[in-house]
């Protein structure tokens, strides 16, 4: 099966995949894309999630009456869901490809980031579930608002949760375009980071510029239980300059028993986390807290929150009963809401804390998750890729593959390899004991030649 994708420019702006064990291979998948509110080829009631076991399909639109719901006034949300059954066991590739990302991205090839894939994965790890431990992957509790006045620090997270109290591990990576190779030309500014803890991105030192710039940055959760990943996904997200942006304010540090913004729970026990916001600029200012605490029934949250319009106060008393037996790190993010007029900017500052747990998981981890089950890439028409191989090809004998034959002839004139009566248009050949030279591929269709390509085996 390849990889397709329409022809219409979509400006997407990030998204998300996330999925939920419901009962032996079958799981609910969701797909979250952040899309430019006023593109109307952007506002699509169904997209195509490609499973991994070789089958694909339309999902459709969830949120707010299957419309999409607009999150601020250029950006709209678009939750897509469907549920579906694995028939064997293996480490399946979940995949959203299609067109385009949002163009004029600062940070990819000048000209190109408009006619570059959005492209997000995850991995689902299915095996016996007698034997071998299942898995959802991590929840997000916040929105991707994303700008920011030039020269102003910047910080965003999108809250995870783990449902499985795995430990979650967050990295930068670049983003994905086609076949799931990094965007060409895609750069890291000076200054950007992830915390590898919380998931919190910052970028200090922003450029100080007098016009509109656009970035795009990606990252990868990996989630580890017992010291093994079990699961991996990617995130993908944009940041918009903007000179008429108006300023955020500044947090204070939060105060508590934290050390580097994280703090371990040894037993039962109550702590305070007290923190401040201030912007002097701003009409108000409000703080929120999102954890995924909130649904962990061995903590109990009580938020005490105020403000006297430009400066905020929260503390959130936190209480440990015992006894949780979650592996990884409870994130919480304290939101700053900054009011001007009818606008809202939002900032974030997050912390951890964790427990002493002594969890024994009563099934095994699957060994070597990212060792997927193999997705057939995308190939044009009668060509082959890569050119250049070691061990083997992919091929795309076109839309009459049925009648197609493709045979492949080294510099004497000998065939070394065949393909006829496929039941794919994209088919891969393994020609690992082939010697390293230039080889022919002919293709045939109902003894007409149709094309002849040369490739070569390093």
């Amino acid at each position: 099966m390849s990889l397709v994708f329409s022809l219409k420019a979509d400006h997407y702006f990030g998204g998300y995949i996330i999925y939920e064990h419901l009962s032996g291979f079958t799981y609910k998948v969701t797909m979250v894309t952040y899309t430019d509110k006023h593109e109307f080829s952007s506002d699509k009631d169904s997209v195509q999630i490609i499973w991994g076991d070789g089958t694909k399909e339309f999902i459709h639109r969830v949120n707010n009456v299957g419309n999409g719901e607009t999150i601020n006034p250029t950006m709209k949300k678009n939750i897509y869901e469907a549920i579906h059954e694995y028939s064997d066991t293996g480490n399946y590739q979940l995949v959203f490809v299609d067109d385009d990302r949002q163009k004029g991205v600062k940070n990819i090839e000048p000209g190109k980031s408009g006619e570059t894939l959005l492209y997000i994965d995850a991995i689902i790890p299915i095996q016996d579930s007698a034997v071998f431990c299942k898995n959802n992957s991590p929840l997000f509790l916040t929105e991707p608002y994303r700008d920011v006045h030039p020269g102003e620090d910047f910080n965003l997270t999108l809250t995870h949760y783990d449902l499985d109290g795995d430990s979650l591990v967050f990295k930068l990576i670049k983003p994905k375009n086609i076949n799931a190779y990094p965007v060409p030309g895609y750069f890291f500014p000076d200054d950007v980071s992830i915390d590898s803890i919380t998931g919190l991105f910052s970028w200090e030192n922003t450029p100080s510029i007098q016009r509109q710039q656009r970035y795009v940055f990606a990252y990868e959760i990996e989630e580890y239980r017992e010291g093994q990943l079990i699961g991996l996904s990617v995130s993908e997200f944009s940041v918009f300059f903007d000179p008429d942006t108006e300023t955020k304010g500044d947090f204070s540090q939060v105060l508590g028993p934290l050390q580097n913004n994280h703090y371990r729970f040894n037993g039962p026990e109550v702590i305070d986390l007290t923190v401040e916001y201030e912007n002097p600029d701003a009409d108000s200012v409000f703080l929120e807290v999102f954890t995924g605490l909130d649904y962990n029934p061995h903590f109990r949250l009580t938020n005490y929150s105020s403000s006297n319009g430009t400066k905020a106060f929260d503390t959130l008393e936190v209480n440990y009963f015992g006894q949780d037996n979650s592996e990884g790190n409870h994130i919480i993010t304290f939101r700053a809401g900054n009011v001007f007029g009818s606008d809202t900017l939002f900032d974030y500052h997050s912390v951890s804390v964790s427990t002493v747990s002594d969890t024994s998981w009563p099934c095994s981890i699957p060994q070597n998750i990212k060792e997927v089950i193999e997705i057939a890439p995308t190939v044009e028409v009668y060509t082959i890729m890569p050119n250049l191989f070691t061990e083997s090809v992919w091929v795309n004998l076109g839309n009459d593959f049925e009648d197609v034959i493709l045979e492949v002839f080294d510099m004497r004139g000998r065939v070394v390899a065949k393909v006829e009566n496929s039941e794919v248009n994209t088919v891969k050949l393994e020609l690992e004991s082939l010697r390293p030279g230039m080889y022919f591929f002919r293709f045939m269709r109902k003894g007409k030649l149709i094309s002849v390509l040369k490739s070569v085996k390093k």
